[in-house]
């Protein structure tokens, strides 16, 4: 019948002026342009809130090549570190899904990359409690949303806690808070290995030492404090802080070995000798500077200390030398996944040489199938002007999977 023909014809341009309002006007979309889409975790736009940056299902930005992620590479974007704090923990703890949330969360000021780095013990298991990051000491309020989001719990590991503080931070509101907090540098990190023998009823396996006042040889210890539960201790260059003593010296920790982390600029020999003479046995990793020291951190072994990446396969996070709150900002993702160790550049153009070399000589590869293949892969942290596109196509290059060419027979 005609009828049914027109209305056939009717449908049809109602479907198609449907589709030209949505496609060109963007009606029926979301104001960020999403069509109701959930949001990546790894876009921050620090323009979307009042400074402190958005979380994941508030970005505006959809995951895209190549600046979020490549095929080795995932970024977390955003130039505050309280923005890739929240970014960070909420990567490792999904809230959407059959993941559990954290135990517990620990709060750090955002300018005090001592605390964070004495904290950073604190996110490894069985505590578990990753860090957020507090503008001037107390949480913004998308802080204070990401901090019901994760929504912790408390548990016996964590002395059912649910937040832990470390440093002058003010308490989030309508929780619970154990203040964890001490005179200067060095007594808030004894304070915290007080705070970690207390939850798990025994010294750490390791004290990690490391300069008060050179951050660009002290984060690295913060990445491998969240991987392994060692504990981080503070001294000056020529001279270990009482406080420091005090713990090394402590009967329940005198088999605990002592590794010092940096050159003798950072540290000098003069504090290794008063190590000695307090506590176990020490070693220094060093590094002549600190793109060389993250790498010779990674390579490192001994006993159960160093993360000993010597072999392809391997997750890395790649942040910038001078800004050690990215590195404290970050400390959640090396609790799981690919366990990501520390990787430092000095340059948002070009990854050091020291840096490229390692990768290079650890690249993964295979003979005949990469789908049965170990793999490598990489975090970035912070934007493009903090990290460029530029440098991190070279470290997705050097991470990525590649033939082995072997010799034919003959």
């Amino acid at each position: 019948m005609p009828w049914i023909g027109l209305s056939i014809l009717l449908v049809l341009i109602l479907i198609l002026g449907a589709f030209i309002a949505y496609f060109f006007f963007g009606v029926g979309k979301d104001e960020d342009g999403g069509g109701g889409s959930p949001a990546t975790v790894t876009e921050i736009d620090s323009d979307a809130t009042d400074g402190q940056g958005v979380i994941a299902g508030h970005s505006n930005g959809p995951l895209g090549f190549p600046s979020a992620a490549t095929r080795n590479t995932t970024r977390i974007s955003g130039t505050d570190p309280v923005d890739i704090s929240m970014a960070a923990a909420l990567a490792a703890y999904p809230t959407t899904g059959p993941g559990a949330p954290p135990a517990a969360v620990t709060v750090v000021d955002a300018n005090d990359w001592q605390s964070g780095v004495a904290a950073a013990t604190l996110s490894a298991l069985p505590v578990g409690a990753p860090i957020l990051l507090a503008p001037s000491g107390t949480l913004s309020a998308t802080g204070v949303e990401t901090l019901a989001q994760l929504n912790p719990l408390g548990s016996p590991d964590t002395g059912e806690n649910k937040v832990f503080t470390v440093g002058k931070v003010a308490p989030p509101p309508d929780y619970d808070v154990e203040r964890i907090d001490g005179a200067d540098s060095a007594g808030i990190a004894a304070a915290v290995a007080e705070q970690k023998a207390e939850l798990t009823d025994g010294p750490p396996a390791a004290f990690v030492v490391v300069s008060s006042e050179s951050p660009e040889y002290a984060s690295p210890a913060a990445t491998w404090a969240a991987r392994s539960g060692d504990v981080v201790l503070f001294t000056n260059k020529d001279e270990v802080p009482k406080a420091t003593l005090d713990v090394i010296k402590d009967k329940a920790n005198k088999d605990v070995p002592i590794f010092v982390l940096g050159p003798a600029d950072a540290v000098s020999s003069n504090v290794l000798k008063q190590l000695d003479k307090a506590g176990s046995t020490v070693e220094r990793v060093g590094g002549d500077d600190p793109e060389t020291a993250s790498v010779e951190l990674v390579r490192f072994s001994s006993g159960s200390f160093g993360w000993n990446l010597n072999t392809p396969g391997h997750g890395y996070v790649l942040a910038r030398t001078d800004r050690p709150m990215d590195v404290v900002a970050a400390t959640a993702l090396s609790t799981g996944g690919t366990w990501p160790a520390l990787l430092l550049t000095d340059s948002s153009e070009k990854l050091p040489q020291v840096v490229e070399d390692y990768l290079l000589d650890v690249k993964p590869g295979y003979e005949s199938d990469p789908t049965v293949a170990i793999y490598s892969h990489g975090w970035v942290i912070g934007d493009d002007s903090i990290i460029s596109v530029d440098e991190q196509a070279r470290f997705d290059d050097a991470l990525e999977l590649e033939i082995v060419e072997t010799a034919s027979s003959g």
